[in-house]
């Protein structure tokens, strides 16, 4: 179970549409080295790695260096955490207002 802090770090990763893409990348894959990730993006090397950094530190995927080169992986068991918290917290509501919503006043009490 991830707590609420896990969840806003990895819809925090998720909100660039570049890291989105590379990490549907990544899952339709087994593995992907970063230079395999970055021939599939019209940015640069640096910018991918930048990425891959935050979808690493947000724990949705895995790296594994094999010698001068680096492969990342999704991980799943994250993946199905964060679905799971996300529907259990709309499910149940979190009975918040958003900011700048008060409670209800009742006029003329």
């Amino acid at each position: 179970m991830l707590d609420e802090r896990a969840v806003a770090r990895i819809s925090r990763a998720l909100a660039d549409r570049n890291r989105f893409q590379i990490l549907r990348e990544i899952a339709a894959e087994r593995e992907l080295s970063c230079g395999a990730i970055a021939d599939r993006f019209p940015i640069g090397q640096p910018t991918v790695s930048h990425h891959l950094r935050i979808l690493t530190e947000a724990e949705l995927v895995l790296a594994r260096r094999d010698g001068q080169h680096s492969y990342f992986r999704l991980r799943r068991d994250v993946w199905r955490a964060y679905l799971r918290a996300l529907r259990n917290d709309l499910r149940a509501g979190t009975g918040r207002r958003p900011a700048g919503e008060g409670a209800p006043t009742s006029r003329g009490s």
